[in-house]
């Protein structure tokens, strides 16, 4: 199954590691090191024009959505 992050962009929903508060998310200096390495990899994927507000991890990419986690996990669940 797959789920729609925002845009254009569906990916597999067993891909998914972690759907994550993006303002959470950059409050730790430990993550802000990890976007900017995935920057530098060029697997960091900012896909909506509106303000961020999920990280959703993958183990090849980082997504930034502008969908709550809230809403992107219910849209998970439809599937299961």
């Amino acid at each position: 199954m797959f789920i729609h992050l925002g845009e254009d962009t569906v990916i597999r929903i067993d891909e998914v590691v972690a759907i994550i508060n993006y303002g959470l998310f950059l409050k730790d200096e430990g993550n802000k090191a990890l976007i900017e390495r995935a920057k530098m990899e060029n697997k960091l994927r900012d896909i909506g024009r509106q303000m961020t507000k999920s990280v959703v991890i993958t183990d090849k990419y980082i997504y930034f959505s502008p969908f709550s986690p809230t809403t992107l996990k219910k849209r998970s669940r439809h599937f299961y």
